[in-house]
């Protein structure tokens, strides 16, 4: 079983609960976003993690994030973890933390701050369990990179077609301008798929 599969498995029910708590999102509807977020922020750590430095910084980064947080996964909803969680965000989405946000918020039907707070708990998750695998391994940062390479590949895969438009856009050079529209429509009808509609 990949890692984030594990992460799905094991925490994915207790994080969306305090995303829920936390961003007044209908727990479903956290429940059912919260792979996505996930997805979003793998894809942003592959294209991180494709520079030797950008490597270097994530290795160095899990060294802070030891796995320690899954033990006490109620501990993602205390404000400490939050803002932690908030300059995650930045360090691995860049200049497109905002528009992927507001993708993401258009194509669920509610608010970009909602978002917001939903990837600030998904995200020291997400590291914790990078952090986690890089102790229990002895993973180094060309070892760890390539972990991020093949979890986020997996985690494409297993998302429906409709989101490859988003996991492209995180995988891009340049300045981070893309359509919204585009992502808002791909995003539309990947949550139909969540939710069994065509």
């Amino acid at each position: 079983m990949s890692l984030m599969d594990q992460l799905t498995d094991v925490v994915v029910g207790q994080m969306s609960q305090q995303a829920a708590q936390k961003t007044g999102l209908n727990a479903d509807l956290a429940q059912q976003l919260m792979p996505m977020a996930m997805a979003a922020l793998m894809g942003g750590l592959k294209k991180n993690t494709s520079e030797p430095a950008g490597a270097e910084a994530l290795s160095n980064a899990l060294d802070r994030h030891d796995g320690s947080l899954l033990n006490n996964i109620g501990h993602l909803g205390d404000d400490a973890v939050l803002a932690d969680g908030q300059k995650i965000l930045g360090h691995i989405l860049g200049g497109k933390q905002a528009q992927t946000e507001r993708a993401l918020a258009k194509s669920a039907g509610v608010d970009q701050s909602q978002i917001g707070q939903l990837l600030a708990v998904a995200a020291p998750a997400v590291l914790a369990s990078l952090g986690q695998a890089k102790r229990e391994r002895g993973l180094d940062a060309s070892a760890l990179a390539g972990l991020v390479t093949e979890e986020s590949v997996r985690v494409q895969q297993k998302a429906p077609t409709e989101l490859s438009g988003l996991m492209q856009f995180l995988d891009q050079d340049g300045d981070g301008d893309f359509k919204d529209d585009m992502l808002a429509a791909a995003g539309s009808k990947l949550l139909g798929g969540l939710f069994g509609r065509k």
